[in-house]
């Protein structure tokens, strides 16, 4: 081997001893605050000071957690709040951006699904995106609601308690109270009675 293929070997190796040294940080800080926390691999999380953690949360395998909004009109831009006994499924990513996502007690995000308080609004079709201005909106998951697997939910949407989103929607507008919304854009195809609910849980 080259020397200068040794030199990029050791910058691997040095980059990869870096990274496990962070992951194994921020778990311990994670953990000391959020009691039961159950944290998987290859988790990202940008600026988890601005990260909120209720007790026996379950983040799985590489979930992406953006907390680094830096609007000037929120001044939560980028929060993420997440309650008590909430679970991230595998690869599911929320994108805090702009404004805040909550998660309430119970809620589950299912695996690949996104949530994203930002997003391009498009409304000059004669400039690029990238320079057009944001729109922004805070995503509340009440509690006991679940996301379907690779569903997307876009910025300011509220999904009400005990909701479920179907797997692959795309969430446009809140979603009631005890229903369920699928397809794109989603809408709500039934109606769960909430006496159901308590009788079945």
């Amino acid at each position: 081997m080259t020397w200068s293929g040794l030199l990029r070997l050791w910058r691997r190796v040095k980059a990869d001893l870096e990274r496990a040294y962070y992951e194994e940080t921020l778990r311990d800080e994670l953990r000391a605050r959020a009691p039961g926390l159950q944290l998987g691999r290859h988790v990202t999380i940008i600026r988890p000071d601005r990260l909120i953690l209720g007790e026996n949360v379950i983040i799985h395998d590489h979930c992406v957690l953006y907390c680094a909004g830096q609007a000037p009109e929120y001044r939560q831009g980028g929060r993420i709040v997440i309650g008590n006994h909430v679970e991230l499924a595998w690869g599911c990513i929320l994108h805090g951006g702009g404004a805040q996502i909550i998660l309430r007690d119970f809620a589950i995000i299912g695996a690949g699904a996104v949530l994203v308080s930002e997003m391009y609004s498009y409304r000059d079709p004669s400039r690029p995106a990238r320079f057009q201005t944001k729109r922004m909106g805070d995503i509340v998951v009440e509690e006991n609601a679940t996301i379907g697997a690779n569903a997307v939910v876009l910025p300011g949407v509220t999904v009400g308690r005990s909701a479920i989103v179907g797997a692959g929607a795309v969430v446009t507008r809140d979603v009631p109270p005890f229903s369920i919304a699928v397809g794109v854009p989603a809408r709500v195809i039934k109606r769960i009675d909430a006496v159901e609910v308590a009788r079945d849980s």
